[in-house]
């Protein structure tokens, strides 16, 4: 088999395709996920326009992919990309692998058979451990850009090494014409690609030059310059150019005509260059019209958004749009390497004095900002070390869990994190063949491996420094690094060919030996890593999203305005609406999006399928000023009267409510009059709805009193239902954030998934408002509920806190029942839920496990609840007793820094008594969280402690208290007898 170079090459890069393409088939999402996959496929599929920067090369990809696919296939077509391109990137790395090993070995047909087993087990070593790392598995099998900017960074990788291999060859710089393509093109689908411009740079300097300072300098800043050509020149200036030319000549020139001058000006370049023999220049001039011919590719965003497509963010169809959808003016500015930043001492973001390297700019998150003595503290600990360390590590020691923020281990400790999912253990041994595959690469081929270091520092530390991230980021952030995790699989790879070459100097080349080592690291790194990620990282049967999608929409009345958060709120939604065509009556209002001005005009202006434009009244003149600045506001009642004679009309027919609406009667639309009343009659309504709205709030002035201002959103949701006059059915997920909902509560009626605003204030309702139990449970009966009940479905931390959400709107729902005096139907419906979505994993659950328990207890399921109870206290006794370890870690910790912080301050050392200020404040915040911590663990055993004597388990509820008390060495504990058991759960306020 190893006699033919060429034909071995390929057979087993075809081999590590497939069995990655396999891998990924079988754990691929068959519909849309969470987060951004939900728009990509619903944009992909309609050519629509995502948000900015935009993948419109991506967007063409998944409409070809889509367009002759079945609807229910539609989903799985796109995330197919994903899969594909993946496998794709598996063989390139093991086809990069086996070239950077040539760069040093004899020809292919002179290698030994030691060498030869060396070099393809070394690369199949690397491309398998690549393919079952934790993020880039993760990328593989849902709709997203990452999977196939990663493909594009390693085909450009590749062919770099391919035109190394043969540049002295005539023709060879076909290649880099080839690489400039590639770089064009995937800026359609994401900007960091273009990152892998650094090794093409040094492994072309590397063949052409001979290596001194003043060269290697010289590479370094032609590299930052051609970066710079490309991003931000072509992808953000140019257009920026075109703009000020056209104001500049009136009109005169205008796109097509600049277009066309550019287009001239190449061609141009192209035959002086050509003609006149210069070569490099006509090599510059031939690779730049490649990147702008891939870069075309964004004229797909200008041309559909002047379609007005259903999903048209920023609307970027005049230039000076496009210029700033190009620029994502709506996500703010970063400073980078000078701006304003958080003084210590003053408490704030310094205003008065600009600094190098800015890291804590952020206003709203001061008191983050206070925990780290400076920038480079905050630099160094959270975006280095939690940003980009961590996730590092997840990869290639070992991941502790699924939920945020939690760190990584290799297996060796003890964690309360042993029964999560991502719990996975990698004992260190992908890293440290890594690291010993770095320093044999160096060791053989210092210029190779200078050059993959360059790409692992650019996909990396590089990115760390551009993203500038702030504290509290809503999601992981591990695939924006996944570049770098492709570089040091590398080197993983060249650790198996170390450890061949070892044998081969130390047991003279024996091949059984090499062969069985080889085994044992397959079976070490890339098998054992496989097996640990497996159950974290199958989506085959996971179809929540859609169905959350679904039954926040089924829980709405017919041409419904949905209010609704943000991204996991709003995509799937979309997806479902713009895919699959369900409920395309109702109107999702994303509030995040609600604070920019083309949003707001978006939905006052156009149509959505069967949606009417919403009742807003703002002028663009209004809408103009509102979105420039925030206001303060002065708390007030606010008052929309209830014009009962309108409803009556509006609500007798059809032909009348298409009239209240604004819309034709005449129309061919087909708008449903049925179910756009209250479901009761109009006279019972208030005759207006009036409520204290006090707003967000924005601190204290300088007399120290309180200060309010209002959003965008808030000014635009008070406007609609002023307009709408309780027309249109108007709805708020129950994901919206309280300081959304507008302290509308008194006015919620809640259905399904959604509250809706009925003009018939409760003055007992909640934070969940109050129910009509025949239209909820009629809403609940319309739900799917697709494999959630299935125990061998993974669901990560988002999920099971969304299932959190369901079960608590079920417990209410009982209540409900219980004060109905209807305890029997309570009961009924908290087995439905149990049914339809049980705990068959506590793991962060607790909350939500506890709460039914104790509603299954109140309503006299006495068995159901003991079970629950037994299912959750083992849990939640084991976190108490590992977090009270932690605390009593931290105490002795505080009391040995505060010994160092009084020694210093005695010898006048100012330089430590500012770091050891700063870890004692970290550490005493960290004592603070994991209090309360131990505080929720011990509220929850108190309830089910209530539990067992509710059931006359009072010898186990008794049993319980001493276990508590032991672990807590009676610091804290539970109640010792019914009495102050049931006074505590009072205090509680759960009944």
């Amino acid at each position: 088999m190893f006699n033919d170079h060429k034909s071995t090459n390929r057979t087993l890069a075809l081999f590590v395709f497939l069995v990655s393409l396999v891998l990924y088939m079988l754990t691929m999402a068959p519909t849309a996920s969470f987060w951004d996959a939900g728009e990509f496929i619903a944009v992909a599929h309609g050519l629509q326009v995502n948000h900015p920067p935009g993948a419109p090369f991506y967007s063409l990809l998944g409409r070809i992919f889509s367009m002759f696919m079945p609807t229910s296939y539609v989903a799985v077509s796109i995330n197919f990309i994903s899969a594909l391109a993946s496998a794709l990137t598996v063989m390139l790395l093991y086809l990069i692998i086996v070239r950077l090993v040539r760069e040093w070995q004899p020809d292919p047909d002179a290698m030994t058979g030691s060498d030869k087993i060396g070099m393809f087990g070394g690369a199949i070593l690397g491309a398998f451990t690549f393919m079952v790392t934790d993020t880039f598995w993760f990328n593989a099998v849902e709709a997203e850009v990452y999977a196939l900017s990663m493909f594009f960074t390693a085909a450009v990788v590749w062919m770099a090494l391919k035109w190394s291999e043969h540049h002295e060859e005539p023709y060879s710089e076909r290649w880099l014409v080839l690489i400039a393509y590639m770089f064009g093109l995937a800026l359609g689908v994401h900007l960091l690609n273009l990152l892998a411009l650094f090794f093409v740079a040094l492994v072309i300097y590397f063949k052409k030059q001979d290596v001194t300072l003043l060269s290697m300098a010289a590479v370094g800043v032609v590299s930052v310059i051609s970066f710079l050509v490309i991003y931000p020149f072509t992808v953000q200036m140019l257009p920026s150019i075109l703009d000020n030319i056209t104001r500049a000549s009136y009109g005169l020139i205008g796109p097509v005509f600049f277009i066309i001058l550019i287009i001239g000006g190449l061609c141009y370049g192209l035959y002086y260059t050509h003609t006149r023999g210069h070569r490099i220049a006509n090599l510059v001039m031939l690779s730049y019209t490649m990147i702008l011919i891939g870069y075309s590719s964004y004229s797909v965003i200008f041309i559909r958004s002047i379609a007005d497509p259903p999903i048209d963010e920023n609307d970027p169809e005049t230039v000076e749009a496009f210029i700033s959808y190009l620029e994502r003016e709506q996500y703010g500015q970063t400073p980078l390497l000078t701006g304003h930043t958080y003084d210590n001492a003053q408490g704030r973001i310094n205003q008065q004095e600009q600094v190098f390297f800015p890291r804590r700019y952020s206003p709203q998150h001061l008191q983050q900002y206070s925990e780290y003595s400076s920038d480079w503290d905050y630099f160094l600990d959270y975006q280095l070390n939690h940003m980009y360390i961590r996730y590092f590590n997840w990869n290639f020691i070992g991941r502790e869990a699924d939920i945020q923020d939690t760190g990584w281990q290799a297996g060796f400790s003890e964690s309360p994190y042993e029964d999560n999912p991502a719990h996975n253990n990698y004992f260190y041994i992908p890293f440290l063949l890594g690291l010993f595959g770095m320093i044999f690469h160096f060791q053989k081929d210092w210029k190779r491996a200078l050059s993959v270091l360059a790409l692992f520092i650019m996909t990396g530390f590089a990115i760390i420094i551009f993203l500038n991230q702030t504290p509290m980021q809503p999601r992981e952030r591990d695939y924006a690094y996944v570049g770098s995790f492709f570089a040091f699989a590398i080197w993983i790879g060249m650790g198996g060919v170390g450890i061949v070459e070892l044998i081969k100097e130390y047991a003279r080349g024996n091949k059984y030996l090499s062969y069985g080592v080889l085994g044992l690291l397959l079976a070490a790194a890339p098998l054992w890593m496989g097996y640990q990620n497996f159950d974290d990282h199958d989506r085959s049967e996971r179809y929540v999203a859609p169905d959350y999608a679904w039954n926040l929409l089924q829980s709405t009345a017919p041409n419904a305005i949905l209010f609704t958060n943000g991204d996991n709120d709003t995509f799937p939604l979309w997806y479902l609406q713009e895919v699959e065509g369900v409920r395309t009556d109702v109107r999702i209002v994303c509030l995040s999006l609600l604070n920019t001005d083309w949003y707001i005009k978006q939905l006052r202006d156009q149509w959505s399928h069967e949606s009417a434009p919403l009742p807003i009244s703002l002028t663009d003149q209004e809408i103009s000023e509102i979105t420039q600045s925030l206001t303060l506001h002065e708390p007030d009642t606010i008052n929309i009267p209830v014009n009962k004679e309108l409803l009556r009309n509006a609500f007798s027919g059809d032909d009348a409510f298409k009239e209240a609406i604004g819309v034709k009667p005449d129309t061919s639309l087909q708008l449903y009059q049925e179910g756009t009343d209250f479901g009761m009659p109009v006279d019972s309504l208030d005759n207006e709805v009036s409520w204290y709205y006090q707003g967000r709030s924005a601190g204290q002035d300088q007399q120290g009193n309180p200060r309010y201002y209002t959003q965008v959103q808030d000014k635009v949701i008070l406007d609609i239902l002023e307009t709408n006059q309780w027309v249109r059915p108007v709805y708020f997920a129950n994901t919206v954030s309280p300081s959304s909902q507008m302290n509308l509560h008194s006015y919620f009626r809640f259905e399904g998934k959604a509250f809706r605003v009925v003009p018939k204030k409760h003055s007992g309702a909640g934070g969940y408002g109050w129910m009509n139990t025949d239209i909820h449970t009629d809403r609940l009966n319309k739900f799917r509920f697709r494999e959630w009940n299935n125990p061998d479905v993974y669901f990560d931390e988002n999920i099971r806190r969304m299932l959190g959400n369901y079960r608590y709107g079920i417990t209410q729902l009982a209540e409900t029942f219980n004060k109905m005096g209807q305890p029997d139907s309570a009961a009924k419906w908290l087995a439905w839920g149990e049914q339809k979505i049980p705990f068959h994993h506590v793991q962060d659950n607790v909350n939500s496990l506890v709460l039914y328990a104790y509603a299954y207890a109140k309503n006299d399921a006495t068995d159901n609840a003991l079970e629950l109870a037994e299912k959750g206290t083992e849990k939640i006794i084991d976190d108490l007793s590992y977090h009270m370890q932690r605390y009593d870690r931290l105490q002795d910790r505080i009391m040995e820094l505060d010994a160092a912080a009084k020694s210093a301050k005695q010898s006048a050392d100012l330089e430590a008594q500012g770091r050891l200020r700063s870890q004692i404040q970290n550490v005493v915040s960290q004592r603070q969280s994991l209090g309360n911590e131990i505080g929720y663990s011990i509220s929850h055993l108190t309830i089910l402690q209530r539990i067992y004597y509710m059931a006359g388990e009072d010898e186990q509820a008794g049993a319980l208290a001493e276990r508590v008390n032991g672990i807590t060495m009676d610091r804290i504990g539970l109640p010792t007898s019914e009495e102050e058991n049931k006074a505590q759960i009072e205090q509680y306020n759960i009944d």
